[in-house]
């Protein structure tokens, strides 16, 4: 054997022996982060919270409650919208009594702006903890208050709001942290910064659609960023915020942090306006269009800095390229998730029209066979309730008209539960009834839980119960239409319900222009196998934000800020530049004490160089 072959293999053993050391030494390292993870998540407290009865029952024994168009001024009747269960009143505060709030937060907000980002970070990290370890108890109750099933809860309400934690305990330091800016040729000898100084006080009003994750989500930014905040939660939730303030409560003991650094409001339209106008220093509002133009007139009166998180009517484009069997089951989600009452839901699927039809005749399959019903103490469901009183009937004017006008429902479009029938046959299987020795029908593809057998347990346990009192609640079943066309009221309006609309294309040209046509732009999605014409098209796509081949993926990326352009509102909360948001920019420049001798003889050079050469 040659030399030359001596040292090719001795090259190769130090290779492999080299590329075994990396690999130990990743696989060391690795377990250490965890070790000193784990360690790390044992030092930070741990929150008791005791919950009321009614928190923590899995089934309710309540009067009914029935909803009518007069509430009382000082208090908000609260109850389970699957149900009808009556929960109790929550109180309605006076402006008065908003503006004592502002008052404590004020004062909380000039001890906490001078915190360390430790203190910060602690205060999160304790949050956290209790979160990853009490989700039952948070999603029991946000489904309750909203109508929403608690594997919803645990989507919405819990891994984004433990995403958004991680990510503020993790970068927000660095993206608050002093950054120096270029000074410039004319200025080469100053120092240029830009430091983010906390706002004061933060008032943020939240809707109703996910109770818990909508006030986490403010909160855990504005603490962060140094500021108070309070928070007004809406009337159609009011109900859950006992628990979750008292959460809060305990984490801001925990931490060290001013009690009322964190602070509630609870009533109506007049304690919202009485909030935005009672001398906090930033607004953020989350809801309608509508109520966001109101809350902007409000804040004018003192110049007060807003952002509108508002409506959205997302398109959801599929391309003839699209693997169709991949795309069915997130449309599903798009859709129907918490009802479709989600502001970035997918609301209009335009699909290519060569996979048309099988893309209808899958989602219409899925969709006929989802069970909905009371979400708590009946077992798995696949759609909750509408939240809002009235919904199911602004959704059932909006498909009225649509129909009148040519459209066609496919599944759907009658307000009651879905399903029904399929429970019932269920009922009979579980009790042996049926001829085939119980057996439970196959699951769908749309089981939002994966225990869907679980489904007849309270059947076969006696539950006579669940079909009938299924009807009580403000239920509209999943619906597909098609047929819409720019004369209905669906083509235009916000839905914010369990309702998809089928709108086919033929060219990329067509499908964007039915995209834009619409005075909403806050999320969208484009499925397509070919990645170059999916980003081609979603680059033209009049929207905030836009998913490749998924579904509001934006929004688990809790780096990334989140709003929309046109009626969909302004300003983005989320990200850097949400974080940021909530903060005053503020400029310094740092002259140095020779910098004038320098200047002079730099500017003369400057000149005769500019004038001569």
């Amino acid at each position: 054997m040659d030399l030359h072959n001596l040292l090719e293999q001795a090259s190769q053993l130090a290779s492999s022996q080299l590329l075994a050391v990396a690999a130990v030494a990743i696989a060391l390292g690795s377990l250490l982060y965890l070790l000193v993870d784990a360690l790390s998540y044992r030092r930070v407290a741990e929150l008791h919270v005791p919950l009321e009865n009614d928190e923590a029952a899995e089934v309710l024994q309540a009067e009914m409650y029935i909803p009518t168009g007069q509430v009382p001024k000082d208090k908000i009747p609260c109850y389970d919208p699957s149900t009808m269960q009556f929960l109790g009143y929550t109180k309605a505060m006076t402006p008065a009594e908003v503006h004592q709030v502002v008052a404590e937060a004020q004062e909380a907000a000039k001890v906490w702006r001078t915190s360390s980002f430790q203190q910060r970070r602690l205060l999160l990290k304790v949050l956290l903890k209790y979160i990853i370890t009490h989700q039952e108890d948070i999603c029991r109750v946000s489904a309750r208050d909203s109508g929403k099933t608690p594997l919803e809860a645990v989507l919405g309400e819990i891994v984004v709001t433990a995403e958004k934690l991680n990510w503020l305990i993790r970068e927000g330091e660095a993206v608050l942290k002093p950054s120096k800016r270029r000074a410039g040729v004319m200025a080469f000898y100053k120092s240029a910064r830009v430091e983010y100084v906390p706002v004061g006080v933060v008032g943020a009003i939240v809707p109703w659609n996910w109770p818990f994750h909508n006030i986490i989500n403010p909160i855990s930014a504005a603490v962060m960023a140094g500021n108070a905040i309070v928070v007004k939660v809406s009337e159609h939730a009011s109900w859950c915020i006992g628990f979750y303030s008292r959460i809060i409560d305990a984490a801001l003991a925990a931490a060290g942090a001013p009690p009322s650094l964190v602070k509630f409001v609870t009533g109506y339209g007049d304690a919202g306006h009485a909030l935005v106008t009672g001398g906090v220093d930033k607004v953020v509002f989350v809801g309608s269009t509508e109520v966001g133009k109101k809350v902007m007139v409000a804040a004018a009166e003192h110049l007060t800095p807003i952002t509108l998180e508002l409506g959205g009517k997302d398109a959801f484009m599929i391309c003839d390229d699209a693997d169709i069997n991949q795309v069915v089951p997130i449309a599903i989600k798009a859709a129907f998730l918490n009802c479709g009452q989600n502001c970035a839901s997918g609301e209009r699927f335009i699909v290519q029209r060569k996979v048309y039809d099988q893309f209808v005749k899958q989602v219409v399959d899925v969709a006929s066979t989802m069970r909905q019903g009371p979400t708590l103490g009946s077992g798995p469901m696949d759609a909750g309730a509408m939240c809002m009183p009235g919904a199911v009937n602004k959704i059932q004017q909006l498909i009225d008209d649509a129909v009148s006008k040519g459209a066609k429902v496919l599944v759907g479009g009658k307000p009651g539960p879905a399903g029904v029938a399929t429970i019932q046959q269920q009922q009979q299987q579980a009790a042996g009834t049926n001829g085939v020795n119980g057996a439970l029908p196959p699951p769908s593809p749309a089981r939002i839980t994966c225990r869907a057998a679980e489904a007849a347990a309270p059947a076969a346990a006696g539950d006579a119960n669940r079909v009938s009192t299924a009807s009580a609640g403000q239920f509209y079943p999943p619906t597909v239409v098609a047929g819409v066309t720019k004369d209905m009221d669906l083509y235009h309006e916000e839905v914010f319900g369990p309702v998809m609309t089928v709108i086919p294309f033929d060219t990329d040209e067509q499908a964007i222009a039915i995209a834009n046509d619409c005075a909403f732009g806050l999320g969208s999605s484009v499925f397509s196998g070919n990645l170059k014409r999916a980003r081609h098209i979603g680059q033209q796509l009049e929207a905030g934000m836009t998913s490749i081949n998924d579904f509001n993926a934006t929004y688990m990326c809790q780096g990334l800020p989140f709003g929309g352009v046109k009626y969909s509102g302004f300003g983005r909360f989320g990200g850097v530049e949400g974080l940021r948001a909530l903060c005053i920019p503020k400029v310094g420049v740092l002259c140095y004490d020779f910098g004038c001798v320098l200047a002079s003889v730099y500017v003369s050079c400057y000149w005769v160089c500019t004038c001569f050469l």
